[in-house]
């Protein structure tokens, strides 16, 4: 039996790419005053925060840029919260 988790994970993709010791998370998905993302957050597995960015309806879209830990390496969570549809999750690893 799928998970809620397992749903949403696969409902939406993420745009998170990894460069220089950055992450950027892109999420594609209308940004107007009904239908918005909220908020991205980047956070390890075991829930230490990374970096969180706040969106409103009036950003163009919905795009945050996170450094990483000087060395970091391990798996990270991506997360996009959508103010109709709840959280959408992509996991990496750096």
């Amino acid at each position: 039996m799928s998970s809620r988790r397992d749903f949403l994970k696969g409902s939406l993709v993420l745009g998170v790419a990894v460069a220089g010791g950055k992450v950027t998370i892109l999420t594609p998905h209308p940004m107007t005053p009904q239908h918005f993302i909220v908020k991205h957050t980047l956070l390890t597995p075991e829930g230490k925060v990374i970096g969180e960015k706040t969106f409103t309806a009036a950003d163009p879209k919905a795009e945050s840029a996170y450094d990483l830990p000087a060395g970091f390496k391990g798996a990270l969570w991506a997360t996009s919260f959508c103010n109709l549809h709840d959280l959408w999750l992509t996991e990496l690893t750096v």
